[in-house]
């Protein structure tokens, strides 16, 4: 289970992430001051409110995509729509769109 203090300042990196940008789950985490990666896999597939919240834009230190509770479809449809190519699940030109926390 999740702790909810680190759930709201998940959140709020989220929210930091600039149109076009991905970071990744290790960013996240240690911005978080966490090396636990899996936690936050489990915090970013617990995200209560995906809209506002763009859990999406947050994909593995390779540019590979990653999980999303949605499914990887809609996290494609979502970065795609966010200006983000993806193309054989990995995201393009990764190095240059990627946003540290």
């Amino acid at each position: 289970m999740y702790n909810p203090t680190s759930m709201r300042r998940m959140q709020e990196l989220l929210l930091t992430i600039p149109k076009g940008k991905v970071t990744t789950y290790k960013a996240l985490a240690s911005a978080m001051g966490t090396r636990g990666y899996r936690y936050i896999g489990q915090l970013l597939n617990q995200n209560p409110e995906p809209e506002k919240y763009p859990c999406y834009k947050v994909v593995k230190a390779d540019g590979s995509l990653g999980g999303f509770a949605l499914g990887c479809a809609d996290k494609i449809t979502r970065l795609k729509a966010d200006g983000i190519e993806v193309k054989n699940d990995r995201v393009l030109n990764f190095e240059q769109i990627f946003y540290s926390l």
